[in-house]
């Protein structure tokens, strides 16, 4: 996607790598999205997404996590791994809910001692499609609520400026405990 900062990709055995390079954004999220979706269809089931190289993720790009680990909890045929991770894109990550639908710096993977490996082989990712943006926001953002209702206080306005049918049930929530 035009705009869009690199990702990096590589399939091994039994995972896929993916390492986006510079800001996970609304832009990254729906290319990396449309990979591992592609390629959990061919039967790949676990992947790693590499933060190493990203400083920070907008809610969208955080959005895209929650409804994959979602998926993948939901029809049990998948599993995502984050790793390289900050002290401050960990803490947005579980500050959101999202330890509870994939594994944030896992330390006994089979592919842990090879992490240096894969970043060295990795190749960069040519993708060529193209996305509905306001319905891929929207998306991610009522799967960040799905991951935990907390975040529904914390994106309501974002739901609502966008037609969520969970809107009326943020705001609803809000008037009751006032």
């Amino acid at each position: 996607m035009k705009g869009a900062s690199p990702i990096f990709t590589k399939r091994f055995d039994s995972y896929i790598w993916i390492r986006p390079e510079g800001r996970g954004t609304f832009l990254e999220s729906s290319i990396i999205k449309d990979l591992v979706e592609s390629t959990a269809a061919d039967g790949m089931r676990n992947f790693i997404i590499d933060l190493e190289a990203c400083p920070g993720m907008d809610s969208t790009f955080m959005g895209m996590l929650a409804g994959l680990g979602i998926g993948f909890r939901k029809n049990k045929k998948g599993e995502i791994s984050i790793v390289g991770t900050t002290e401050k894109t960990r803490s947005s990550l579980k500050e959101l809910g999202l330890q509870y639908l994939m594994a944030i710096e896992p330390t006994e993977e089979a592919w842990f001692g090879k992490m240096d490996e894969a970043r060295r082989n990795l190749d960069l990712f040519n993708h060529k499609g193209e996305v509905d943006t306001e319905a891929h926001v929207l998306e991610c953002h009522e799967d960040l609520c799905i991951a935990d209702e907390g975040n529904l206080h914390r994106f309501r306005t974002v739901l609502d400026m966008m037609g969520s049918d969970m809107a009326p049930k943020a705001l609803a929530d809000d008037k009751g405990s006032d």
